[in-house]
């Protein structure tokens, strides 16, 4: 993966203008809201502060004012001119830039505005909260920063808290200003930048030269032996700092992944060469900018990685790029497989004459230190988007052929996240390894432990029963029989991309069963006690069919019967017992009698020597029930359409 990403800085970076390859793209759009470019125009020549909100953004803007991010490390001093943040402006930016050589002219100006409108708080706080932007003389506040500055304090309980409450303060003026008086939402600003007597400061020379020189590695290049180039193989101008790296692809904070146990090895770890160096730094930042994607709620970056035929420029980057973001969006939405069966050739088509390449599947996490891996899928082959469509159209296509085109639903990349129950805290996944294992198999065509996929499938339907909070299932948005009756879709889903294996399938000609019901145990492919099961759940949803029929308030009193815990052999033959009971009790028996004696036939046959758990029993019988439930629900016109 490491080589790809240098191979795609080798087809965009350019000598002449470095700069570029730092270039952080933004949106000039949030939620279909244009946004605007707050300037802060310190006029030396004038001795006043101007502040413009007049130029909207566009998908230039992050060229023309040099947005590159933030400064490296979340502790790292802040100084870069354009942010997608006023924090930095208000506070810490002048005082960081007038500690940096940008030559005698360029250094006399920033060090006057310093001096000029920021005032400084004492060294009771921190370099990060201890300068700030003087809204007094912007003509911002009506009161002196020092008086701003003593209300805080006498506000406080926790002095430790008083730069982060004094931060908050001053943004909250200058937020209200801008409101007031410029008509703008704090919002509706997708940049802030820098300008001194009307020029953009990012785009001074010795300023882009100093963002370069911040994006080289501390530790300077040696020609001493240490190795070569992990890349290239070069053994001239190599480095082992990669603190400059936006993705922690390994660790360099614990000894026991370092070389020897030693942390003096660290470097025998990765090295790279100047050149490399740069180049990868350019790819990472290409990989940032254009291919991230959303898979459910996680971030992926999708990596190539190409064998041979690599990228000459960065048009023809460009081209493959945007093959592979449309081609995954195809397979994790629904819109995307059903516009796929119309133009089967499609999106999904990467078999490129001249190149190939492989894909690297990287799920993260972003935090203030750093873009942490939650897991690597590396060297998937791009047929692998095909594969996934046509698994979804053949599993969609079964279930149409046993339910009707009434019934909507397609297994997709996102909708098998719904499968498998995960916490969340503040609508983040807390408990990603299972989901993320189960993408990995469908991604490298590893096999999958269908009892753990049935299993996660039952805790699911707890969620729903029991209408459990804080989980990626939402139990006001499910309906249990159509829930199950997808769960049964994804798992012939899975059997189709072969990770997971198909059981021995019940001869269905023996049985006296009407033909939609063989018809069903046929294609999903039930083995004799699953088939047993099934049928115990499908008379459930006859006896439960007529008992909604009879109440007004639609209750089924028969689901009362079910264990939502499981259902182990002595249950399953008292809840034979109970279903018998009701089919007399609901007359009804009368029509569903071969179809209990075909169940209680399978059910002894096999009794003693039973194989199902207890989660797999009430999968099938939940099953069953479901597929009763949801034949005269489609009859009657109710949407599944999730």
């Amino acid at each position: 993966m490491i080589e790809g990403i240098v191979q795609i800085g080798k087809a965009l970076y350019n000598p002449d203008d470095p700069i570029s390859n730092f270039i952080i793209g933004i949106e000039p759009t949030r939620k279909n809201r244009q946004l605007s470019i707050l300037k802060i125009n310190f006029n030396l020549k004038q001795d006043k502060v101007e502040i413009d909100v007049s130029e909207e953004m566009d998908k230039y803007t992050s060229q023309k004012y040099t947005f590159v991010g933030s400064a490296d490390g979340s502790n790292s001093a802040q100084w870069y001119v354009s942010s997608t943040s006023s924090n930095y402006h208000l506070t810490e930016t002048f005082y960081n830039l007038s500690s940096i050589d940008f030559g005698e002219e360029l250094n006399t100006k920033i060090k006057k505005i310093f001096n000029s409108y920021y005032v400084d708080f004492g060294d009771e706080l921190k370099p990060k909260y201890r300068y700030a932007l003087d809204l007094a003389k912007c003509g911002v506040l009506s009161t002196t920063m020092e008086e701003l500055y003593e209300e805080i304090k006498r506000e406080i309980e926790d002095e430790k808290e008083l730069g982060k409450k004094l931060l908050e303060k001053i943004k909250g003026e200058f937020e209200a200003y801008l409101n007031n008086e410029k008509g703008i939402d704090s919002n509706d600003i997708g940049l802030y930048t820098i300008f001194i007597d009307g020029e953009p400061l990012s785009n001074f020379k010795e300023y882009k030269d100093a963002v370069i020189e911040s994006k080289k590695p501390k530790t300077k290049y040696r020609k001493e032996v240490m190795g070569v180039c992990s890349i290239c193989g070069s053994n001239e101008d190599i480095s082992s700092d990669m603190t400059k790296m936006k993705i922690k692809y390994y660790t360099t904070n614990q000894v026991i992944f370092a070389s020897d146990l030693s942390s003096n090895n660290y470097y025998k770890n990765m090295q790279m060469c100047s050149d490399c160096m740069s180049k990868f730094l350019a790819g990472e930042n290409y990989i940032l900018n254009q291919l991230k994607t959303k898979l459910a709620s996680f971030d992926v970056y999708i990596i190539p990685q190409f064998v041979y035929g690599e990228p000459l420029n960065e048009e023809e980057l460009n081209i493959v790029t945007k093959n592979i973001i449309d081609s995954f969006n195809t397979v994790k939405s629904m819109d995307g497989i059903e516009n796929l069966r119309k133009n089967i050739i499609g999106s999904v088509d990467l078999r490129e004459k001249d190149s190939y390449f492989l894909l690297n599947f990287m799920f993260f996490k972003s935090s203030q230190k750093a873009t942490k891996i939650q897991r690597l899928v590396k060297d998937i082959n791009p047929s692998i988007f095909e594969k996934i469509s046509n698994a979804s159209i053949r599993a969609k296509e079964d279930f149409n052929y046993l339910l009707g085109r009434k019934f909507k639903g397609t297994i997709t990349l996102n909708t098998i996240y719904y499968m498998t129950p995960i916490r969340l805290k503040k609508g983040e996944a807390t408990q990603y390894r299972d989901i993320l294992e189960i993408y990995d198999a469908i991604l490298t065509g590893k096999s999958l432990n269908k009892r753990h996929i049935i299993n996660n499938i039952i805790e699911c339907t707890k969620i729903i029963k029991l209408s459990k909070e804080s989980y990626n299932i939402n139990p006001e948005k499910e309906v249990l029989e159509f829930f199950m009756m997808r769960a049964n879709m994804y798992i012939k889903f899975l059997e189709y991309m072969g990770c997971l294996k198909e059981g021995k399938v019940l001869d269905v000609s023996s049985l006296n069963l009407r033909d939609n019901v063989k018809n069903y145990i046929e294609k999903i492919g039930y083995d004799e006690q699953e088939t047993a099961m099934f049928l115990l759940g499908y008379l459930i949803g006859e006896i439960g069919n007529v008992q909604y029929k009879k109440t007004e308030e639609g209750n089924k009193p028969i689901l009362n019967k079910l264990n939502f815990n499981g259902l182990d052999e002595q249950k399953i033959i008292r809840l034979t017992k109970d279903v018998f009971d009701k089919l007399n009790q609901e007359k009804i028996r009368q029509y569903n009698e071969v179809t209990f004696f075909e169940m209680k036939r399978l059910l002894d046959a096999n009794i003693e020597n039973w194989d199902l758990n207890k989660d797999e029993s009430l999968f099938y019988v939940l099953s069953g029930y479901s597929y009763a439930t949801t034949l005269p629900m489609l009859r009657e016109g109710v949407s599944n359409d999730k």
